[in-house]
């Protein structure tokens, strides 16, 4: 009952979304015109920057399967990113998030527990590399964006705040309680994440590029709409997309994410509009990506838990 509910709530959350949006453009027509300024060369550099945005998640499985032993096939590290990206679109309540783990479970008998200390350890390193690139753009970004002292605030709490959390003792203790035993489980591969020097520095670096390419679709998207915009400031605004992803409500975040692009893209000058006509960009250029890559990879993968699960049955 309470998932029906919950599932109630994201779809009715969706469609108010697309609603205000619809209505936003419907009173603002002009912005549409800007629409008309795209080529296709620029669009199918978006959808590849999106691809490769998208693809460059499964360098992040990869590493950190291999801390835990698990040899991934290429097609698995490479497909699954695009296959829960399709899947989160297709479900609410990050359903293609589940089926990623599902996988790894059923596939690499990779254990729910250890995925949830994965995902975490991975927002987390993403999260700690994105609010210090954001402390770094504000100094050339001061002049141009409303309430600097607010934002460079809020983004060393913030980036201090996840070093604590990244750096602090972890404890150790035993207890024969089954949530314990789980929480334990999860302190011991992060520590076994964090202790291990390359792997963090591979991590950091992986965040660095994967900033880059999320920034240069943003800046890419506003050239587009011939709207200048300076590197400093796209990358501002793509910072937002990493944020807005720690709160899922709707599927693929939908509405949730446009919001805080605009509200971001106001705070530096730019505009609310034209930063809602490059968040549909941007969103769009995911969709054609995922949906594009997701079900060939969907059918690949799916062949290969079909031997693992007769497997488990002949055991």
């Amino acid at each position: 009952m309470k998932i029906n509910l919950r599932y109630f709530i994201n779809i009715s959350l969706l469609l108010l979304a697309l609603g205000v949006i619809a209505l936003y453009l419907w009173y603002n027509q002009d912005l549409l015109a800007l629409l008309s300024n795209i080529t296709w060369k620029t669009a199918i550099a978006l959808i590849l920057l999106r691809m490769f945005f998208v693809g460059l998640n499964g360098l992040f499985l990869k590493l950190f399967a291999a801390k835990f032993s698990l040899g991934l096939k290429w097609y698995e590290w490479i497909g699954l990113p695009f296959v829960t990206t399709m899947g989160n679109y297709l479900t609410p309540l990050s359903g293609g998030m589940l089926a990623r783990a599902a996988y790894l479970k059923n596939r690499h008998a990779f254990s729910y527990t250890h995925f949830a200390m994965l995902l975490a350890a991975n927002y987390l390193i993403i999260c700690w590399v994105s609010t210090l690139a954001g402390l770094c753009m504000m100094p050339f970004l001061w002049q141009q964006t409303h309430a600097p002292w607010l934002i460079t605030l809020l983004f060393i709490v913030s980036w201090g705040g996840l070093s604590i959390v990244l750096l602090m003792p972890m404890p150790c203790f035993s207890s024969t309680n089954r949530a314990a035993k789980l929480f334990q489980r999860a302190i011991i591969g992060w520590l076994a994440v964090r202790n291990d020097r390359r792997l963090m520095l591979q991590l950091v670096f992986l965040t660095i590029v994967s900033l880059l390419l999320n920034a240069a679709a943003f800046w890419l998207g506003y050239r587009a709409l011939e709207i200048t915009i300076s590197v400093p400031a796209a990358l501002i605004i793509s910072l937002s997309t990493i944020f807005s992803a720690l709160t899922t409500i709707t599927p693929g975040n939908f509405g949730i994410r446009e919001a805080v692009i605009s509200f971001m893209s106001e705070l530096v000058g730019v505009g609310i509009g034209a930063g809602l006509l490059v968040a549909l960009l941007i969103r769009a250029g995911t969709l054609v990506s995922a949906f594009t890559l997701g079900p060939l990879f969907s059918v690949i993968l799916a062949r290969q838990i079909r031997p693992a699960l007769f497997n488990v049955v002949d055991e």
